[in-house]
């Protein structure tokens, strides 16, 4: 069979339709790198049935479908179509051309097509499975299988001998049959384990059936014995309880009385407090009042000796005032007296100047114009005339400063001598204003620290009295907790002691333990476990909470004779010496520990004595602890339903596959377990519950001391703070005035500072007006000098005119002197013009001054009288808030006094409370004790038998036997059962049930037997068809493998060899080789390019022993030199005849031995193409 053709169309590169015609002989493939030439031994090997991705270098599948270029969209479809001569029949039942296609899509739809039919993946592998075309067969040898071939080990490398001698479907069937082994001993060991448990139930049901009709008759008599007494008891119980029920509703009234008597009592001392915290907002606002009005009288009081220190003052500077407006008026009379003589002079002195003038002015027609000289001394003239009237000004000036200060002289003695009293006086008063004010700062810091702490101290005493309100009440709902879980405890504690809900026999051992050395105690007694899984533990236990513990097997010995001795039951003991520990296996506790919902085995979950451990692991070591039944049932089906499994609802599921649940019926009477485990817990809670309280009454009595120490502190801070209040407000009057004067002082001091300041700058402006007149007169005579120079110039130059120019200057001389005594009379004028105006300004003032402070006067004279009026008003006041205030206080001590008598009877009411409650407690628990009684012989009356009190009443025979006797029959009859032991009423159906099971697995283990062997049987034909394959190929392919050998490197020799030959099933393959001038060495020990050239030579050694139709070699030269690549052209070219070999190559020998070479070029960017070439037909061509 040969491959005649290849159809790539959309796969990877192959874009487009490609055929490939191959022919008989060496096909060669060849191409640059990156053109596609590996991309059809892909396809190729893809169209066989290749499902690895990776093996294809891709990703996923869809990846061999063409992805498109920057030219070409991506296809959505890829396909190879294998074309094969098959004309010789290598194919069994296949025509003489088979054609095998695979198609892809992009949306992951594939199809296979055999002879253009619809097939199967599966019969593609199939029909090329041992016919060497497989994916994995000889048919392909690349580069990397040949280095797989010299890089493997010797156990690894005989795989090659496996494929090419045919074992893979011996392999396979092998394979199968070891899974069906396995599943067969699987089913067997389940039915083994199966078969041990159905066994050990078997004699243990055939013991319980023949003691099930002794115990339904002595059963029958217990029950009908059992319904009578337990109707008699209850009618006793039920007399007992109304009688309880009676007293205990006394009680109750009692109680109840006493309660609202309590109320009643804390009503009013809740109303006294308000009563009281009403006196004390009284007094607090009295308090604020009396201070209040108290300030007001100090700060009125300092206001009338301030007004009278003002009086005083007032008329002092009354006095000063009108004298010195006297001196005033004097000053304004002199100076209207000067301004009329002035008048007079100026008067005269104007009609002279008149005459001046107009002599002047008949001189001038009757002369002629001066010259130069004239007018030059014209110019002094007139300064001169500037001079001498700057120099009269001056003069005016200093006799008027003059005067000014002869006045102030006569004035400065009587200054200088107020100033200094002024002075004094203003020094002391500001000494004194300073310590009053010292004085107050102190006092208002006290003030203000004193109503501080007397605010915090009433808020100290508001919370000491909110937080003893809350622990009164917190106090007593404690107590009543208390009173409650001390009952519970004391019923429970008297039930434990008279262990009850034990049967009689433990009941009986357990009593007289402290006879009985060596008895430790019931298991329920023993254990202790987390209230979350009780109920669990409960079930799981079952009557095994009733077993006794016993140091060794003589403490049973010694109690079960003395329940013999007294007839008294039976009872069952666990000798710690001897029990032995039931645990979970270390395998199926980690099988179970990761499952959902697996709580714990019973044994890691409960807490007991450390030297009882082997017992309880006896008990709980294999028992399951589960929450839920859908978790317990997959739990179960995992360990195969070897164990207990018990839910925290209930739920039980026995070993062998059973289950147990339902719901509890409500009121059923607590298992000893509970009870012991709700009597620990109420233990603790007692002793907590009494430390609080002890502690809680400690605080209390803390609480009450702290309460009257604020009380008496907030009183003494306040009635502080109020005393320091009338202190400062007397020091701030006393300030008040005190400030007053001192700025009246002051005031008085400036002015008379003034009035010598003043004194001061006329002596100034006299010193500089007599510096001014001095440099005045120099100048006048430098001017006269010059004047006189001038003249004399002016004679010479001009005696014609010297009469008249004489003359001229003398009526001009004259007008000056006239002009300058007019001006200095106008300027006298002014002066005492501005001199009176002064007066008449100043005396205005100081006489609205005097109107005002004679005004002033009058109303603080006024104010003087109605300030006496309210002070005495003020006075009265004061005198009825004090009696108020003392009225208050006399009033609030008679209402604390009531309240402290209502707090006595309180407490006095709160023992009788108290006392009233311990006994209703008691009649509780006796009632409580009473209601259990009969509520045990009510549940056992509607649980045991199903029936009312009435019913079983009614059943009474009226002639019955007292209770003692129906007692003792009972106990017999009891007895008599529990000699017996447990009995299964069940056990005839159950041991039919569980015989016929037996029966059945026994013969289905017999089956699994026979078909074990079986498989056993044919697993050893398959290994010896297996070792008898691969031993034949073996010795072929060595033999192949030694000819080939010399053949290839020219000379040497080489051999295969087993590892392990007596073991043909896992034997490796050791590869040793001599090329020539070599030794004899292993495969590793060869170079790179022997070590290749050898793995070639074993492939073809194996296509020699069993040829295939075509093998593909995909650059298996790639690492051998030239030489070698030559001789391995011409062996391919040998080999032909027999082997189809299509081969991808870049070796120059590889080409030149092929007889058709296809080139795989890219012309177009990421799209192959294929170029062939017939060297057969070139070679005629160039010979021809």
């Amino acid at each position: 069979m040969e491959l005649k053709r290849l159809i790539i169309n959309g796969f990877k590169s192959f874009a487009d339709k490609t055929e490939i015609d191959f022919v008989s002989g060496l096909t060669g493939i060849v191409g640059p790198n990156g053109s596609g030439k590996s991309n059809i031994t892909e396809a190729i090997r893809w169209a066989l049935g290749e499902q690895s991705a990776k093996s294809l270098r891709g990703e996923r599948m869809g990846d061999v479908i063409f992805a498109g270029t920057d030219s070409r969209p991506a296809l959505n479809r890829a396909a190879v179509t294998m074309t094969f001569d098959n004309s010789d029949g290598y194919l069994k039942n296949q025509p003489a051309e088979v054609s095998v296609t695979r198609r892809l899509y992009r949306d992951g739809t594939s199809e296979f097509l055999l002879n253009n039919q619809d097939v199967r993946l599966k019969d593609i592998v199939d029909l090329f499975m041992d016919s060497g075309l497989g994916r994995e067969s000889f048919s392909f040898i690349s580069q990397g299988r040949v280095e797989a071939i010299f890089n493997s080990k010797p156990e690894e490398r005989r795989g090659i001998i496996e494929e090419a001698a045919g074992v893979y479907k011996y392999k396979q069937q092998k394979t199968k049959a070891e899974r069906e082994l396995a599943n067969n001993d699987d089913n067997l060991a389940r039915i083994n384990d199966i078969i041990v448990e159905l066994k050990h139930q078997v004699e243990p049901l055939r013991e319980q059936a023949s003691l099930a009709k002794d115990y339904q008759q002595q059963s029958a008599d217990y029950h009908r014995i059992h319904q009578t007494l337990l109707a008699l008891e209850i009618e006793q119980l039920a007399a007992e309880q109304e009688k309880t029920q009676g007293e205990a509703k006394v009680t109750k009234a009692t109680i109840a009385a006493l309660t609202a008597k309590v109320k009643d009592l804390e009503h009013q001392s809740e109303q006294l407090s308000a009563v009281d915290h009403q006196y004390e907002e009284q007094l607090n606002h009295l308090n604020d009042r009396v201070l209040s009005r108290s300030m007001k009288l100090e700060n009125l009081s300092g206001e009338a000796n301030l007004s009278s220190e003002r009086s005083a003052n007032a008329a002092t500077t009354l006095a000063d005032l009108k004298e010195r407006l006297a001196h005033t008026q004097q000053s304004l009379t002199e100076a209207n007296q000067r301004l009329a003589d002035l008048a007079k002079q100026a008067k005269t002195a104007q009609a002279k100047q008149l005459e001046l003038k107009t002599q002047l002015a008949q001189q001038k027609q009757a002369s002629q114009d001066p010259a130069a000289i004239n007018r030059q001394l014209e110019t002094v003239q007139n300064h001169y005339i500037d001079l001498l009237k700057a120099q009269a000004d001056n003069k005016n000036a200093q006799a008027a400063l003059q005067k000014d200060q002869q006045l102030a002289a006569s004035q400065n003695a009587a200054h200088d001598r107020r100033i200094y009293e002024l002075s004094k006086q203003a020094q002391d008063q500001e000494a004194k204003v300073n310590t009053l004010l010292n004085q107050q700062q102190q006092l208002q810091t006290k003030v203000d620290q004193q109503q501080a702490a007397a605010q915090e101290a009433k808020d100290k005493l508001t919370q000491i009295q909110k937080v003893r309100t809350v622990q009164q009440r917190t106090y007593q709902d404690e107590m009543a907790t208390y009173q409650r879980a001390r009952a519970r405890y004391e019923t429970l504690s008297e039930l434990n002691e008279d262990y009850a809900g034990f049967y009689n026999g433990v009941r009986v051992v357990l009593k007289h333990k402290a006879s009985l050395p060596g008895v430790i105690g019931a298991v329920a007694e023993l254990l202790e476990v987390p209230s979350a899984y009780q109920q669990a533990f409960d079930l799981a236990l079952g009557s095994n909470l009733q077993a006794i513990v016993t140091r060794d097997e003589a403490a049973a010995q010694r109690a079960i004779s003395l329940l013999k001795q007294q007839r008294a039951g039976r009872a069952t003991f666990l000798p710690a010496a001897v029990m032995r520990p039931r645990e979970l296996p270390s395998a199926v506790l980690q099988l179970v520990e990761g499952a959902d919902g697996f709580l714990g085995t019973g044994l890691q979950l409960a807490q007991y004595p450390a030297d009882l451990k082997a017992v309880m692991a006896n008990l709980l070591g294999s028992v399951l602890i589960v929450d839920t039944l859908p978790h317990a049932i997959v739990i179960a089906n995992t360990t195969h339903h070897r164990y207990r499994i018990v839910t925290t609802a209930g739920d039980i599921l026995n070993p062998g596959g059973s289950l147990t649940g339902g719901q509890v019926k409500q009121g059923r009477q607590a298992s000893p377990l509970a009870r012991n485990q709700e009597a620990r817990h109420l233990k603790t809670q007692l002793q907590d519950l009494v430390a609080d309280l002890k502690q809680k009454q400690a605080d209390l009595t803390t609480l009450t001391k702290q309460e009257n120490a604020a009380q008496e502190a907030w009183q003494t801070a306040t009635a502080q703070a109020q005393a320091l209040a009338a202190d400062l407000t007397a020091i701030a009057s006393q300030h008040n005035a005190q400030a007053e004067t001192l700025r009246q002082a002051q005031r008085q001091l400036a002015a008379a500072q003034q009035a010598s300041t003043a004194q001061a700058d006329l002596s100034t402006k006299l010193a500089d007006l007599h510096q001014a007149g001095q440099k005045i007169a120099k100048e006048i005579a430098d001017a006269q000098a010059k004047i006189e120079q001038l003249k004399e110039a002016a004679v010479a130059a001009a005696d014609s005119s010297s009469k008249q120019a004489a003359a001229v200057n003398g009526l001009k001389t004259k007008l000056a002197v006239i002009a300058n005594d007019l001006q200095t009379l106008h300027d006298q004028q002014q002066q005492w013009q501005a001199q009176a105006t002064d007066a008449q300004t100043q005396s205005t003032e100081l006489q609205q001054r005097i109107a005002h402070i004679t005004a002033t006067a009058k109303e603080t004279a006024a104010e003087k009288e109605s300030r006496t009026a309210t002070i005495a008003s003020l006075k009265k006041e004061l005198t009825q808030l004090k009696a108020d205030q003392t009225k208050l206080t006399q009033e609030k001590a008679a209402n604390r006094g009531k309240l402290s008598d209502i707090s006595a009877r309180i407490t006095t009411t709160y023992d009788q409370q108290h006392q009233a409650m311990a006994t209703s407690e008691q009649q509780a628990v006796a009632l409580n004790r009473v209601k259990l009684g009969l509520d045990s012989r009510l549940n056992t009356l509607a649980e045991d038998y199903q029936l009312t009190y009435e019913a079983a009443k009614a059943a009474v025979a009226a002639d019955h036997a007292p209770i003692p006797e129906l007692k003792s029959k009972l106990k017999l009859l009891k007895r008599g059962i529990d000699e017996l032991g447990p009995v299964n009423l069940n056990a005839i159906d159950q041991f039919k049930d569980v015989n016929e099971r037996y029966e059945f697995l026994t013969k289905q283990q017999d089956d699994l037997l026979a078909a074990k062997q079986q498989l056993v049987a044919t697993m050893h034909e398959l290994d010896e068809t297996v070792k008898t394959r691969f031993k034949a190929m073996f010795d072929q392919t060595n033999s192949a493998f030694e000819a080939i050998f010399p053949q290839m490197f020219g000379g040497g020799h080489a051999h295969l060899s087993l590892t392990n030959p007596d073991d043909l099933l896992t034997t490796g393959i050791e590869i040793s080789a001599q090329p020539p001038g070599k030794k004899l060495t292993r495969l590793s020990l060869l170079s790179g390019g022997e070590r290749a050239l050898t793995a070639i030579v074993l492939l073809f050694a194996i296509l020699k022993v069993r040829p295939v139709p075509f093998s593909i070699l995909d650059e298996v030269e790639a690492s051998l030199d030239d030489v070698n690549v030559n001789r391995f052209g011409e062996f391919l070219r040998h080999y032909a005849s027999a082997t189809q070999f299509i081969v991808i190559t870049h070796r120059h020998g590889t080409m030149v031995a092929a007889n058709v070479l296809y080139g795989v070029t890219m012309q177009e960017s990421g799209v192959s193409r294929i170029m062939a070439v017939s060297l057969d037909q070139s070679q005629k061509e160039a010979t021809s």
